[in-house]
């Protein structure tokens, strides 16, 4: 990644990061509400009955997809959450059972055990993906870390979904993306749903 790259990808990160925490909790709140059910109505939801859904527990501000794990659970559905793992793939899902108790995994997030059944990225229906920014051609800025980017490719050859997940102001007209980064294929905020257009 060339220095300019990286550091319009670290102010971008500083300035969205700035906007969430700039959130009150009325305001997280009705996005919230309203994010998930644009979820909801894709077709990739419908039925969610035997679908595999992988979402995320939300950090630091993120825009969380509780709500739509929580329809997907209880319409017979299968929730993945993400595991960071010292070996390839360094994102890997494990299936949320009831009552199961999730861990502070590395960057505080968390994570199932170890001992929770794994799912390989290309038997996923949906992923959820979040981000700090995202663009009209599907591309995102995450964390910095790769993650996402090493299991996209395997989820989408798979069939699944791949949807960003993020408020609204987190939509730039451009996000700064080098050949090793990889897109989503449609956008959904609190304001709309946004189909990736590739360039």
């Amino acid at each position: 990644m060339s220095p300019d790259l990286a550091e319009e990808k670290r102010a971008l990160r500083r300035a969205m990061r700035a906007r969430r925490e700039g959130l009150s909790a009325d305001e997280r709140v009705s996005m919230t509400v309203a994010a998930v059910e644009r979820l909801l109505e894709l077709p990739a939801f419908t039925p969610a009955e035997g679908r595999v859904v992988a979402g995320y527990v939300a950090i630091s501000g993120e825009l969380s997809p509780a709500g739509a794990l929580s329809y997907v659970s209880d319409e017979g559905g299968t929730v993945a959450l993400p595991r960071v793992s010292d070996t390839p793939p360094r994102l890997r899902f494990h299936a949320l059972a009831p009552e199961m108790r999730l861990r502070v995994g590395r960057f505080g997030l968390s994570e199932p055990p170890e001992t929770a059944t794994e799912i390989a990225a290309s038997a996923l229906n949906v992923m959820i993906v979040p981000g700090l920014a995202f663009d009209a051609a599907g591309r995102r800025v995450g964390f910095g870390g790769g993650y996402y980017d090493g299991v996209i490719d395997e989820a989408r050859a798979g069939g699944a979904a791949i949807i960003g997940f993020a408020y609204d102001f987190q939509i730039v007209d451009r996000c700064p993306a080098g050949p090793e980064d990889r897109g989503v294929d449609l956008v959904v905020t609190d304001a709309r749903v946004i189909r990736a257009a590739r360039d």
